[in-house]
């Protein structure tokens, strides 16, 4: 009696050093601290990923800043940008030149025009048609532009006609009633028709010549221009590329660290199941079983 007393205590320490009971729900020591544990792992598990996710997103990020410092302009496409700007100045200005010279090639036009009715004027003695035709053509001499001095045109002589006018005086000066007057009218009215045509030919070949400047320009910039556009495009291209290359990359090894990791509390999880099943095992049998007379 003594005996099985003794064996009833011994079960009875045994039972109670891995159950205890609380609101009537047995609570198992090894499936707390097992579950203890693996709550533990979890969160330094959690802790080393957040680790290992910030140094691989640190190397992603330096990787991309070379790339994109990689992806600033080169020597060759600085070089470009200049030969571009400089082109883009020169043809600026044979443009204006350009335009200057076709308006004054229409004013010498129209100013020959009145230089036929001066004439007309003189030879028929109409000194107001005459003074009339003068007041004109002074007129158009004052609407010349003066076109600054380029190596590749010539000189038109507006700045020489600008400064000295046509040369020809009113028909007062020349009293167009007398012979002797409308001839030297006449011969005055002839040299300004001379230096106008040399000038308006002047004019002509100028402006002829600043188009076709301009034209060449025209070419050597939009071909400059579209090779830099597409060393730039070329470029960025790569970068792009390899940057989306990196962020794959990036985003591969995170999923893979994140399996491994997943794959570490797993292994928890399992030990924890062994554990329960272990103690399920040690716990007392059930009331009324056949295994509960043995406890």
């Amino acid at each position: 009696m003594t005996t099985t007393s003794a064996t009833s205590a011994s079960s009875l320490s045994l039972t109670s050093l891995f159950n205890t009971t609380s609101g009537g729900n047995a609570t198992n020591i090894m499936s707390v601290l097992t579950a203890t544990a693996q709550d533990a792992a979890t969160a330094i598990a959690q802790q080393r990923f957040t680790q290992v996710q910030t140094l691989l997103q640190n190397q992603y990020s330096k990787k991309v800043a070379a790339l994109q410092a990689q992806s600033q302009p080169t020597a060759v496409e600085n070089f470009l940008q200049v030969q571009i700007s400089n082109l883009g100045k020169q043809k600026s200005t044979f443009s204006t030149l350009e335009t200057q010279y076709a308006n004054n090639s229409a004013i010498l036009a129209d100013l020959t025009t009145f230089l036929t009715t001066l004439q007309n004027a003189a030879q028929s003695g109409d000194s107001a048609a005459f003074d009339g035709a003068l007041a004109n053509a002074n007129a158009d001499v004052s609407y010349l532009t003066v076109v600054a001095g380029n190596p590749a045109l010539q000189d038109d002589g507006v700045g020489q006609l600008n400064a000295n006018g046509l040369g020809i005086k009113s028909s007062s000066s020349y009293d167009l009633s007398t012979a002797s007057g409308q001839a030297a009218a006449i011969a005055d009215i002839n040299a300004a028709q001379a230096n106008i045509t040399q000038i308006s030919v002047l004019t002509n070949l100028n402006q002829n010549i600043a188009a076709s400047q301009l034209t060449a320009l025209g070419s050597q910039y939009d071909q400059l221009n579209n090779q830099l556009q597409n060393d730039q495009f070329d470029q960025q291209t790569q970068a792009t590329t390899q940057i989306l290359n990196l962020k794959n990359q990036l985003n591969t090894q995170l999923h893979l660290v994140e399996l491994q990791f997943s794959n570490t509390q797993a292994a928890a999880k399992s030990l924890e199941n062994q554990q329960n099943n272990l103690q399920a095992v040690l716990s007392a049998p059930a009331p009324g079983t056949i295994f509960a007379i043995f406890a």
